[in-house]
Formats: C-alpha cells, sequence, structure tokens
C-alpha cells in the first residue's frame, strides 16, 4: 500500500510512502489517498486529520510524471487529472475535521496545491516548496485560482509562473505554512499539541468553523484550474518535456 494510515489519540495521519518515486503519486495513488481521506473524516475517533510523507526527503512531489507522460489523450488526462488530483483535493477540502500538511521534505505541484486544502501546515526547516508544472508545459490549477486570493499572490504569481522553488523559512515568511520546526519528530510533536488543542474545543463548533472556511476557498477554487490542467496535460509539449526531464534523470 502507497498510502498508510496511523492513529494517535487526537490525529489521523495519513502517509504518503513511495519514496522511491519521489512521493508522487499516479491515478491509483490519487484514488488511495482520496479514499483515506474520506474514511478518517467520518470517523470518530481523532479530532484531526494529517498529511505527511515517509521519510525525511519528500513530503508530495506531485502527479508522477511517467503518467503524465503516458497520459496523450484528452480522456486518459482528465481522468488522471480532474477524477484522480481532483477528486484528492476535494476530498481534502471536504473533510469535517482541520486538516494538517505536516511537510517532511519537497512539496511540488499537488504537493504544494494540497497546502490550501490544509488549515494548517507546518514544515522542517530543510523542506522545499514549488510549482514545476509550468516547466513541462501545465498549469498549475489551485494556485492559478485559489492562489490569488489567499496568502501573498506576487509569491504564488511567481512560483507559479517560473516553477521555481522556496524554502521552508521564505513559506512561513510568505504566509503559506504556520511554522518550521528542526526534525521530523518535532514536526510529529508540533501535529500532535495542535490536535490536542484542537480537541479540547468543541467538536460541532470546530466542525462548523472549518465547513465555513472550506467553502469560502471552494467558492475560489474554480473547476475552471482543473479543466485547463487537463486539457494541457493532453499536449504533445507536455509529453516532449516529461520525457527530456526524466531521460536527464537517468543519465
Amino acid at each position: 500500500m502507497v498510502i498508510r494510515v496511523e492513529r494517535s489519540e487526537h490525529t489521523s495521519w495519513i502517509i504518503v510512502d513511495r519514496q522511491d518515486a519521489g512521493n508522487s503519486l499516479g491515478y491509483r495513488d490519487l484514488q488511495e489517498i482520496t479514499q483515506a481521506i474520506n474514511a478518517e473524516c467520518s470517523s470518530g475517533s481523532t479530532a484531526t486529520v494529517a498529511i505527511t510523507g515517509a521519510g525525511e526527503k519528500f513530503f508530495i512531489t506531485g502527479i508522477d510524471l511517467r503518467e503524465t507522460a503516458e497520459a496523450q489523450s484528452e480522456e486518459d488526462a482528465w481522468r488522471l487529472m480532474y477524477e484522480g488530483l481532483g477528486g484528492f483535493c476535494r476530498a481534502a477540502f471536504n473533510c469535517r475535521k482541520p486538516v494538517i500538511a505536516a511537510v517532511n521534505g519537497y512539496a511540488l505541484g499537488a504537493g504544494f496545491e494540497v497546502l490550501y486544502a490544509a488549515d494548517l501546515a507546518y514544515a522542517a526547516k530543510w523542506a522545499k516548496f514549488g510549482l514545476p508544472p509550468v516547466r513541462y508545459g501545465m498549469v498549475p490549477p489551485a494556485s492559478s485560482t485559489i492562489g490569488m486570493l489567499l496568502g501573498m499572490p506576487k509569491v504564488i504569481s511567481y512560483l507559479a509562473l517560473t516553477g521555481d522553488f522556496i524554502t521552508a523559512e521564505e513559506a512561513a515568511r510568505y504566509g503559506i505554512i504556520n511554522g518550521v520546526v528542526d526534525s521530523v519528530e518535532q514536526l510529529r510533536s508540533k501535529v500532535e499539541e495542535v490536535s490536542a488543542k484542537i480537541a479540547e474545543a468543541e467538536p460541532e463548533a470546530v466542525a462548523a468553523a472549518r465547513a465555513l472556511m472550506a467553502e469560502a476557498k471552494m467558492q475560489a477554487l474554480s473547476d475552471k484550474g482543473l479543466r485547463t490542467l487537463a486539457a494541457f496535460t493532453a499536449r504533445p509539449v507536455v509529453r516532449e518535456r516529461v520525457l527530456q526531464f526524466l531521460n536527464r534523470k537517468r543519465a
């Protein structure tokens, strides 16, 4: 299983464990993480849902580029991006519980964009944040829409238009994440600390506040972003650029 679920007293941990592929997500992985989020969000056993990556190098590095290169038809691209990625993001937005991102390494593409669905986010000091889709001829759907209304739009614009990365300290300074810690152990402890505080609050009030915040963000997150991404993914130039990148990595 690529997606593991662990539960502590207050937190459901959803862990992406595909380190041999940089914790990138293919279509089946996206289905799996969507199912895990839906299950944990409807469970009454914990107060929050935390999303993190296995290991100390990768959080989530986006959609599997090999599957991206294979999505040559509009139907395949729609399935991967709108149904797969869109289902993952919608599950996180629709969660009744607060969602916390515990960023333990590279948060790229979809790994960056899931931060919009997270209510809180903390990162290890070595984490990097970026939006590389434009390098391959694709469009970051959430950053191009909701990203213009949340955080610092000029920073998001820079990342979305250049494909460049920023550090965890910069992400905290720009308000993309809540804070930075020194180790994976401290990252987990910080999430547990915040989850315990949330658990002390009245649960129906927490759920209602969370739903209102998510609804406000969902209104800004137009379907047009995902539709545009799916349409762009099927272009031949995307396959060409992705394969060039993968070949450079193998060389």
